[in-house]
C-alpha cells in the first residue's frame, strides 16, 4: 500500500479514524490533491437513501486552500492540539519532545520522527510551555531523523544539519514538496552520486589475471611524474606509506614487476590516482555574483577522468584478487587511498562511503592495530611505528565518516591502546632503526603532525557525538565536563597547529593555514554538538542559558571562518590553490551551523518570551548580527544550489527566515576572524574597491 497522504503521529495508534477519512472508512487523499464534489443529500439521507426536504444539514467542500499561509495556519493549529491534547493525557510531561508532532508523509519520502527517551527532556517551571505558541518549532529530536523513501530507509542522528532543519515545520514541508518535484525529474546530483558508488562493492573482478592488471599500468615516465607528485605537493592520508620504503619497493616492481605482490599493485594504482585527480584541477572563476563560479566543483577534462576511472577499477580488482578482507601487508594503506578516491569522486561522503570506511575499521581491528605495537615483540620499531600512523588514519576516518553521515562510529575508544605516532619525518627512521628517535619538537611542522592535532580531538569529538546518538539520557553536569574537555583538548593542540588572526599568519604557508581552520572548525563544532539541544524553546531554563550562548556563537563563529574562506578561496586569496577541496572538508561544518541559526532565528521571531530577553535568552547573541552572517551565507550557497542539494536546502531555509529582501548583493564580507572571534576593529578590506561588509560583536 502507498504511504502517500498517511499521517504519522508517535501517539496516535494508526487504527483509529482520522478528520480526513471518509464515510466509507478509507483514508482521504490530502487536501491538496483532492476537489471535493458538491454534496447533494445530508449524511443522513444518504444513510436511508431518501430526502428529508427542510431537515437536511449539507456539508460543504473543503477544497484545496487558497495560498500557502492557510495550510501553515491549519499546521499550527494541529501542532498546538496535538500538544495540549497530550499534555491532558499525561499532564506529568510538561515538554514534549519534537516526535510528539504529527509530519505529513509524501509519495517519495515519509519522515518518520523517533520518539524521545523518557525523562531526558527537564521539565519547566510553570504552567506555560514556549512551543504552544504559534510559529515555535520543536527542538530537533533527540533521538534523530528517519526518511523513507522509495529507493530506502535512511537514519540520521539529531546532531545532523538535516534533522536540525527538518525540526522546522514550515521547512519540513517545503522540503517534502521539494523532494516529490525532483522525484518526476532526473536529478542531474543523484545521476553523479551514483556513478561514483565505490567500485569495490559492485564490480565482479576475479575473472581479470595478474598479466592484465599489470597490463594496465601506464608507461613509467607517465607513473614517475605521479608518484613524485604524491610524495611532494599531495597531502591527503599523510604518513600512511613510508616514502623510502616504497620507492624502494617502487624500484624492484620496475625490475621484476610479476613477482609483485598484487595488493603492492593496487597500492601503486591508489597512489597515481589520487595523484591523477588532484593534477591540473580546472576551477570555474569565482564571482561576486549569485549565479556565478562554484568553487566548490572541480572540473577535470574528459581523458584525464577516463583514467581516473580505468585506476580505479584496478585497485578495486587489486584488492578482491589478494582477498584484502584478510588484510596483510599494504591491504589497509591500500584500502584508505582507495577510500580518499571515492570520496574525491563523489564530493563528499555518502552511504556507500560509510559502510567502506567503517569495513577499513573492521579489517583494522582484525588485524590488532588497535591495541599497541609495544605490547609484541615480534613487530620491528618501524612496523610498529607504521602501524600507529595507518591506525590514527583509520580512527579519523571512521569519526569523521559517521559525523557526517549522523551514525554512529565503528572503533569504540575503551578498546584501543594504540599510542599516538611521534612527531618524525620519514627520513628519520626506516626498517633497519633499532630504536625510534624521539619525537621532534611540536614547533617544527612535519607532514604527521596535522595527524597528531587531529588525534587529540578524537577522544573528545567521539564522546560528544555519543552523547549526541546514545539512547540514554545524560545529566547537565556531564555535558559541562564534556565543553571543559574541549576547551582543553584545544590548548593540547600544537602551537603551530592553532588559529591565529590573518593578520598574524602572514608567513604562514596556504596549507598550514588550512589545516589550522580546519581545527578551530572542529572544535566549535564539537561545542555547537554538545550545546545544540539547549536552544529549543522547550529549554529556556536559566540553567541552560550559558549552553545557549555557547552553541549560537560556536555555530556564528563557523560562519565566519566560511565567509573567510569564500574570500580567501578566490584568486588573489591564500586559499586559492585548492579552493574545492578547502570548501568540501568543511562543507558539513558550515550545513550545521546554517542549519542552528536558521532554527534559532526562526523561534526568536515567533516566540515573544525570547524577544523579550526574558531568563533563559541567549544573553550577549545579537539577532541583527546573526542575520547578518546568514544574509552573506546566503549569497554562498546559492553559488552552488545547482549542484548540491544541501546547498538548495539551505538557501530555502535561508530565504525562510530572512525573507528575499534578506540578500545582500555580492558575497564580500570584509571581515577577519581574530584569534577570539570577529575582530572589532575596522574589517580589512581584502580586495580593492570593494565595501567591506560590517560584521560589529
Amino acid at each position: 500500500m502507498s504511504n502517500a497522504g498517511i499521517t504519522y503521529s508517535a501517539h496516535t495508534p494508526a487504527q483509529e479514524p482520522t478528520p480526513s477519512d471518509s464515510p466509507s472508512g478509507q483514508p482521504r487523499p490530502p487536501p491538496s490533491r483532492r476537489r471535493d464534489k458538491p454534496q447533494l443529500s445530508c449524511n443522513a439521507c444518504r444513510r436511508r437513501n431518501r430526502g428529508s426536504g427542510s431537515s437536511c444539514t449539507y456539508t460543504t467542500a473543503t477544497g484545496r486552500p487558497h495560498g500557502p499561509a492557510h495550510v501553515q495556519d491549519r499546521i499550527n493549529e494541529l501542532e498546538s492540539l496535538v500538544v495540549s491534547l497530550m499534555r491532558q493525557q499525561n499532564p506529568a510531561r510538561a515538554c514534549p519532545s519534537s516526535s510528539e508532532y504529527t509530519v505529513q508523509a509524501t509519495p517519495d519520502e515519509v519522515h518518520v520522527p523517533e520518539p524521545s527517551v523518557p525523562g531526558e527532556t527537564p521539565e519547566l517551571p510553570g504552567e506555560t510551555t514556549p512551543k504552544t505558541q504559534r510559529g515555535l518549532s520543536p527542538p530537533p529530536s533527540d533521538c534523530g531523523s528517519i526518511k523513507v523513501r522509495k529507493s530506502g530507509v535512511s537514519y540520521v542522528s539529531s546532531a545532523h544539519w538535516a534533522a536540525v532543519l527538518d525540526s522546522i515545520a514550515e521547512l519540513r514541508q517545503h522540503f517534502a514538496e521539494e523532494d516529490e518535484a525532483y522525484a518526476r525529474i532526473p536529478d542531474p546530483i543523484q545521476s553523479q552520486a551514483s556513478l561514483a558508488r565505490p567500485e569495490l562493492f559492485y564490480s565482479s573482478s576475479t575473472h581479470i589475471s595478474h598479466a592484465e592488471i599489470l597490463h594496465a599500468i601506464p608507461p613509467r615516465p607517465v607513473v614517475d611524474r605521479l608518484v613524485s607528485r604524491y610524495f611532494n605537493v599531495v597531502d591527503l592520508a599523510t604518513g600512511i606509506v613510508h616514502s623510502g620504503k616504497f620507492l624502494r619497493e617502487y624500484e624492484g616492481f620496475w625490475n621484476c614487476p610479476q613477482d609483485t605482490p598484487i595488493v603492492w599493485v593496487g597500492l601503486l594504482f591508489a597512489i597515481i590516482c589520487v595523484s591523477t585527480q588532484l593534477q591540473d584541477t580546472t576551477l570555474v572563476p569565482h564571482s561576486t555574483s549569485t549565479t556565478s563560479g562554484i568553487p566548490s566543483q572541480p572540473t577535470q577534462d574528459p581523458e584525464r577522468q577516463a583514467m581516473v576511472d580505468t585506476l580505479r577499477k584496478k585497485i578495486a580488482q587489486c584488492l578482491v584478487l589478494g582477498h584484502y578482507a584478510k588484510g596483510g601487508p599494504h591491504v589497509l594503506e591500500t584500502l584508505i587511498l582507495y577510500l580518499l578516491v571515492e570520496i574525491l569522486l563523489s564530493k563528499g561522503v555518502e552511504t556507500g562511503i560509510w559502510v567502506l570506511s567503517g569495513n577499513i575499521a573492521q579489517i583494522a581491528i582484525h588485524m590488532g592495530y588497535h591495541r599497541d605495537a609495544k605490547h609484541f615483540p615480534d613487530i620491528s620499531p618501524f612496523a610498529g611505528e607504521m602501524r600507529r600512523r595507518v591506525w590514527t588514519t583509520i580512527a579519523q576516518i571512521d569519526y569523521s565518516s559517521s559525523l557526517q553521515m549522523g551514525l554512529p562510529t565503528v572503533v569504540k575508544e575503551s578498546q584501543v591502546d594504540t599510542a599516538e605516532p611521534r612527531n618524525l619525518y620519514d627520513a628519520d627512521f626506516d626498517e633497519d632503526t633499532a630504536n625510534l628517535p624521539p619525537s621532534r619538537p611540536e614547533s617544527e611542522v612535519t607532514p604527521i603532525l596535522y595527524v597528531l592535532s587531529k588525534h587529540r580531538l578524537l577522544s573528545v569529538s567521539v564522546k560528544v557525538a555519543d552523547m549526541a546518538i546514545e539512547p540514554r539520557s545524560h545529566s547537565y553536569s556531564e555535558v559541562l565536563d564534556l565543553d571543559k574537555q574541549i576547551d582543553k583538548a584545544r590548548d593540547a593542540l600544537p602551537l603551530s597547529m592553532r588559529w591565529k588572526s590573518l593578520a598574524s599568519s602572514l608567513d604562514v604557508p596556504s596549507q598550514v593555514l588550512m589545516k589550522r581552520i580546519w581545527l578551530e572548525v572542529s572544535l566549535q563544532r564539537l561545542k555547537v554538538d554538545l550545546h545544540r539541544k539547549f536552544i529549543g524553546p522547550s529549554r529556556l531554563q536559566q540553567e541552560h542559558a550559558y549552553s545557549r550562548s555557547a552553541c549560537l556563537a560556536a555555530a556564528m563563529r563557523i560562519l565566519e571562518f566560511q565567509h573567510l574562506v569564500d574570500e580567501e578561496t578566490r584568486v588573489d586569496g591564500r586559499l586559492n590553490e585548492n579552493p574545492w577541496r578547502v570548501s568540501t572538508s568543511l562543507l558539513h561544518e558550515f550545513l550545521l551551523a546554517t542549519s542552528i541559526l536558521c532554527f534559532y532565528l526562526q523561534n526568536c521571531s515567533a516566540s515573544p518570551q525570547e524577544q523579550s530577553g526574558e531568563p533563559g535568552d541567549a544573553g550577549d547573541i545579537s539577532v541583527d548580527r546573526i542575520k547578518r552572517l546568514l544574509r552573506v551565507s546566503q549569497v554562498i550557497w546559492a553559488r552552488s544550489s545547482a549542484t548540491s542539494r544541501a546547498a538548495r536546502k539551505a538557501v530555502a531555509a535561508l530565504r525562510y527566515v530572512l525573507g528575499d529582501s534578506g540578500v545582500v548583493s555580492g558575497s564580500s564580507s570584509g571581515f577577519e576572524v581574530s584569534d577570539s572571534g570577529v575582530s572589532s576593529s575596522a574589517p580589512i578590506r581584502y580586495f580593492p574597491g570593494e565595501v567591506p561588509f560590517p560584521i560589529s560583536g
